[in-house]
């Protein structure tokens, strides 16, 4: 909290303002519960809701340097690493939900069908990506691993690919919302490559 405090008053504000964007999945939900009563099927609710917000969260964390870039000021740079954590929080949710309230801990059958369901095996693959990223967002991480922080942190991309495969083969008829997701990841990876091999290109 004294860190909070003494950074510049506009990261300050930006800061608050990531949490509060964070926080809007459980408020909507909570209002969702509150207005409308429990879910008739609640597990299924809350793995939508969870893996939504999660995915959300992650195409928010990604289109934070291009912002910059595109002209927003800097210090809203701040902001990624909440949004960050936030994402992966509710990640942690989604496979709650369902080695929890939908398989029990049911190891075995849950084993069975991560190799029949491919959609299972790639969403656990996006939360594996998340997991490195998490343990290594803290500034003390940041400069212990130095030039290898930022490639680590390059999971973000392909954890988000995984996550956005992980819902199109999860629906079943309508593709068109997760292939809008992908496509934005995939224009966010198409900056981060064009960045990338311009400078690679001034420097050589």
């Amino acid at each position: 909290m004294a860190k909070l405090f003494a950074l510049p008053h506009k990261q300050t504000r930006a800061l608050v303002m990531a949490h509060l964007i964070g926080m809007l999945p459980v408020l909507f939900l909570s209002w969702q519960l509150w207005y409308d009563g429990w879910p008739i099927d609640p597990i299924a609710s809350f793995t939508t809701f969870s893996g939504d917000a999660a995915l959300n969260l992650i195409v928010a964390s990604l289109a934070i340097t291009p912002m910059v870039r595109f002209g927003l000021p800097k210090f809203i740079a701040v902001v990624r690493r909440p949004i960050g954590l936030y994402a992966f929080c509710y990640s942690i949710m989604h496979v709650l939900v369902y080695v929890w309230l939908d398989y029990g801990w049911d190891w075995q059958l849950m084993s069975q069908n991560m190799f029949t369901k491919r959609y299972l095996f790639v969403g656990l693959a996006a939360f594996v990506c998340l997991v490195p990223l998490a343990l290594t967002s803290t500034q003390a991480m940041q400069k212990r691993l130095g030039r290898w922080w930022k490639r680590l942190h390059q999971l973000n991309y392909i954890a988000a690919l995984f996550a956005a495969t992980h819902f199109i083969w999860l629906v079943k008829s309508d593709v068109r919302e997760p292939l809008v997701y992908a496509s934005v990841i995939l224009f966010l990876l198409g900056l981060r490559l064009f960045w990338f091999f311009r400078q690679k290109n001034r420097q050589s």
